[in-house]
């Protein structure tokens, strides 16, 4: 039996020399990411960001300027599903609350994004325009307020998609923005 030569042990111990120093990288590593990671997320909070001496809150039935009827419903209904799911408020009565969320449905449109060769509507887009006020009806003080508050959903029929189904998808990213905006800013 053969001995390894000189060369060939050199290089098995500099393999195994490789491994071990990459492990003790590695090791060295993994404190290094951590403590990037925790300081990177120290002034990030799973907190909800919205004034913390607010508790309840009252969303009346958004007004409705447009010809579509029932619209203000849906959308309301999408609020409080969105303020439930992603906040600490508690939808209570008027009488009852900290705070009240007025708004209204000052626009809805439809438009065709594109037509086969029959001037048929294959894909379309709905929008929907809110102009909403977050108050604080202890002190009266306005705690957000935007005008003209977009968000759109395209559909396309030749898939099955309807107006009924864009516009509740419109609704629910609509609540989900309006929620965003009455947060405290980072």
């Amino acid at each position: 039996m053969r001995s390894a030569s000189p060369k060939s042990r050199m290089a098995a111990g500099r393999r195994s020399h490789g491994v071990a120093g990459l492990l003790n990288a590695r090791l060295w590593l993994l404190p290094v990411v951590t403590l990037v990671v925790v300081a990177g997320c120290a002034h990030y909070s799973s907190r909800s960001l919205l004034p913390e001496n607010v508790r309840t809150i009252y969303v009346p039935i958004f007004d409705n300027r447009t010809f579509r009827r029932g619209i203000e419903v849906e959308l309301t209904e999408a609020l409080k599903r969105e303020i439930l799911a992603k906040t600490h408020l508690r939808i209570v009565a008027k009488d009852e609350a900290d705070t009240i969320l007025f708004g209204e449905i000052v626009d809805f449109r439809e438009s065709v994004l594109i037509e086969n060769v029959a001037d048929e509507a294959v894909e379309s887009n709905a929008i929907v325009y809110v102009d909403f006020m977050w108050k604080d009806q202890r002190t009266g003080q306005i705690l957000a307020e935007a005008k003209g508050v977009s968000e759109s959903a395209r559909f396309v029929l030749a898939r099955g998609e309807t107006v009924a189904k864009a516009k509740a998808d419109s609704f629910e990213d609509l609540a989900e923005r309006i929620i965003n905006m009455m947060e405290k800013e980072w």
